[in-house]
This record gives C-alpha cells, sequence and structure tokens, in this order.
C-alpha cells in the first residue's frame, strides 16, 4: 500500500469512526414536560358575597320610606325588624336611611311573586355601606364595610390666567383639587394675589370605586410657581407624622390656620371701640366675625385639645381648643357641634363645629379669638411660628427623598 493509499484509507476511517460515535453519544431530547393549565374558576362577587345561588333585586329610597316598610314587603318579619331597632344607638345607626340611597336585596325565594330577602345593603355612600344578614331566623347579624377601593396616582397642571378656579376648570380638573391644592400651599401661596403666568404642578391621589371616581385622595407632592419663586411642597416622615416641607426642609404648616373655614367676607374685626349690633352700646369686641353661609364647616386652626363644647346664652354653641400652655381658640355661634367632645384631642383641620347664628347674632358667622397667655390677641395680626423643620439626624434621608419627588413633579408638562 502505497503512501498517499495509506492517507486516505485513514481519512475514510476516521469520517467513519466520528459518525458512529456521533450517533452512539447523540445527546438524547428532553422530554416535552406538557404542564396542564389549570384555569381557577372566578365567582363574581358583590358586597363580598359570592353571586352562586342568589338572585338580586336593586332599588333606591323614596320618600316616606322606612327601614322597616322596605323589610317587610320583601318578608322580613316584626321580630327580625325589631331586633334591628334595638341595635341602633348614637354610634352605629342601623335604622337610618336617607332619600336617593342605592339599596340591595340578595333573595333565593319567591312567594306570592314576592322575593324573600335573605341579605339587604343599604349604601351609605360610593364607598360605604352596611349589611344586613338575615340567612339565620333566631338572629340578624349587621355589619358596616368598605367597598374595595382602588387608589389612581395621576398629575395636574397649570398655568394662571384669571384664578386658580377658573384654571382647574379650562383644564378639566375636579372642583376638589383645587380646594386640596388651596390647602397644601396655604401659608406659602398667598391665593388672593395670584398673578397671570403663575402657574403649578402636582402629583396627587384619586379613589374609584367599580371605575367610578368617589374622592379625590392626598396631595403627593407639587410645585407652585408664585412671585417669581418655585414654592414645593415635598412629603417626608418624621416621628411616624408625615407632613409637607419645602426644598430647605422647613415646614409648610405653620402652627394655626390663617383661618379657621372658608369665609365669604370679615363682618367685624379685633376692637376695643365697637358698636355692639344688638344691643347697641360700645364695647370692646376682642375677636374676628368671618361671615359664611349656615353649615360651613369649621376647622381647628391649630392641634389641641378640646376643653369647652357648650351652649352659653351669649356665645350659643361654642367651642374652645387649649393647643398649648400658651395658646388657646374660641368658635363661637355654631349651628351644630362636630363629632369631638371635651377632652378630645383634635389636630389642625379636623371640623369642630358647623357656622351658625346660635347665641347673639344677626346673622350666621363664625366669632373666632385667639388667647395668648390668658389674653386676647387680634387674630388677623398673630403670626405663629412656623412648626418644625426636617430635624438634622434625617436630613441625608429627606435629600434623597425630595430629589425622587422633585425629579417625578418636574416631568409634568405644563399646558400649552
Amino acid at each position: 500500500m502505497t503512501k498517499k493509499q495509506f492517507l486516505i484509507s485513514l481519512m475514510v476511517f476516521v469520517i467513519i469512526l466520528t459518525a458512529v460515535l456521533f450517533f452512539i453519544f447523540k445527546p438524547k431530547k428532553a422530554k416535552q414536560v406538557i404542564e396542564k393549565e389549570i384555569i381557577e374558576e372566578i365567582i363574581p362577587e358583590k358586597f363580598g358575597i359570592p353571586l352562586t345561588g342568589w338572585e338580586l333585586l336593586e332599588d333606591t329610597v323614596r320618600k316616606g320610606d322606612y327601614i322597616g316598610g322596605i323589610l317587610n314587603k320583601y318578608g322580613i318579619n316584626s321580630q327580625q325588624i325589631n331586633e334591628i331597632v334595638k341595635m341602633s344607638n348614637d354610634t352605629f345607626r342601623t335604622t337610618l336611611i336617607s332619600v336617593g340611597k342605592t339599596y340591595t336585596i340578595f333573595y333565593d325565594t319567591i312567594i306570592d311573586d314576592i322575593p324573600q330577602a335573605k341579605i339587604f345593603v343599604y349604601e351609605n355612600s360610593k364607598m360605604k355601606y352596611t349589611l344586613y344578614d338575615f340567612r339565620n331566623p333566631d338572629t340578624v347579624f349587621i355589619t358596616k364595610s368598605m367597598k374595595e377601593i382602588d387608589t389612581v396616582t395621576n398629575t395636574a397642571s397649570g398655568i394662571i390666567e384669571y384664578s386658580l378656579w377658573q384654571t382647574m376648570i379650562d383644564n378639566g380638573y375636579n372642583w376638589d383639587l383645587a380646594l386640596a391644592l388651596s390647602q397644601t400651599f396655604a401659608w406659602t401661596v398667598d391665593f388672593y394675589s395670584l398673578q397671570k403666568q403663575d402657574w403649578f404642578k402636582i402629583i396627587f391621589d384619586e379613589y374609584f370605586v367599580e371605575d367610578e371616581r368617589v374622592s379625590l385622595g392626598e396631595i403627593k407632592a407639587g410645585v407652585f410657581y408664585h412671585g417669581g419663586k418655585e414654592l414645593w411642597a415635598i412629603p417626608f416622615m418624621q416621628d411616624s407624622v408625615t407632613c409637607f416641607y419645602d426644598s430647605l426642609g422647613n415646614s409648610m404648616r405653620k402652627t394655626f390656620l390663617p383661618a379657621p373655614l372658608e369665609f365669604t367676607h370679615i363682618s367685624s374685626r379685633y376692637s376695643h371701640a365697637r358698636m355692639h349690633p344688638i344691643h347697641h352700646k360700645v364695647t370692646e369686641h376682642l375677636a374676628v366675625d368671618f361671615s359664611a353661609p349656615t353649615g360651613t364647616p369649621v376647622y381647628a386652626a391649630s392641634d389641641g385639645t378640646i376643653i369647652v363644647r357648650t351652649f352659653q346664652t351669649g356665645a350659643g354653641n361654642y367651642v374652645k381648643v387649649r393647643h398649648n400652655s400658651v395658646y388657646s381658640t374660641v368658635y363661637m355661634h355654631f349651628s351644630k357641634f362636630g363629632k369631638y367632645n371635651v377632652g378630645d384631642r383634635v389636630n389642625q383641620g379636623d371640623i369642630i363645629g358647623y357656622v351658625g347664628s346660635t347665641g347673639w347674632s344677626t346673622g350666621p358667622h363664625l366669632h373666632y379669638e385667639i388667647h395668648e397667655n390668658g389674653k386676647k390677641i387680634d387674630p388677623l395680626k398673630f403670626e405663629p411660628p412656623p412648626a418644625e423643620p426636617v430635624d438634622s439626624i434625617h436630613m441625608d434621608r429627606f435629600n434623597q427623598e425630595k430629589r425622587q419627588w422633585i425629579d417625578n413633579v418636574n416631568k409634568i408638562s405644563l399646558p400649552n
């Protein structure tokens, strides 16, 4: 065999050997694992009750309706209705319903063409409902619950042309956003002196139930350009409390509101010599009277404790709040009180009463006093100290969070 023939034979041998080894040691295909998709059946619910086996009847409360009459119409006996009445009290109203509110009957039986209620649900509001369960013939179970609420974070911006309210309307925003914006920047922006081309950008939450907007949530952060400056509202938590701060870490909230209500005008100022409108004598009026419609909410001007909540001949329904060892405030002529009683702690902005004309009064207004070390001072000239700034030990964390909020707000575009 020649050298050439030997090389050819060797090459053929190598090729055959390679092919044989490939087929012997050929990697086996992994077995396909076919996972059977498990589809979990979703049972629809309403008010937390699975709808399987139920028929539903929905209606609204009409004039003259009361809960006992409605329930009796749908097969609930007088003994069960009396049990509901017995359970009703000042803090847990089980019988109070209002015209126009929606109710739903759950039933699985019809007698003489009348659905027999097993569950009755009254919708107190768009977010709250009261459920009456009659499935146990020996007792009635009543629970108050919240509907499933979806929180959606949105943004808003606007350029002032005439007023904040008009800007909100022009840009399609809800009126409550304007109110929340004015409250957030109440201490840094003079909303009575807005200038054309002032502008704002904010991040805020809205609450939805079943895809319907039910209320405004919180303003998360924002900036208002006013007086040639960008005025920031940056949220930050310290000592378990979240407040707004400016870009330097100073609190956005003063210790007192400039006025404890939304008023129409000042009807009487602080004076040592005022002609009394009822007694027609010159007397001191060491307070400010804010005119406003009856029923206008009155807020606690600062954090404190209610120490007086009573009726007095001249003052009518009035409340006194002690804020600290130096300051207290007095609010007179309420049409009715808020939900807080003597000894209760209130936060700035909590509703403590509603404007009225009780006592010595010629029309609906709030008589408002500020006491400093027991002496009445002029509320309109009072300059409260600012609330505490960010503590130095939290400053690094504040600066990190601040940068994120500022970046997010700056991404919001102003309208053309």
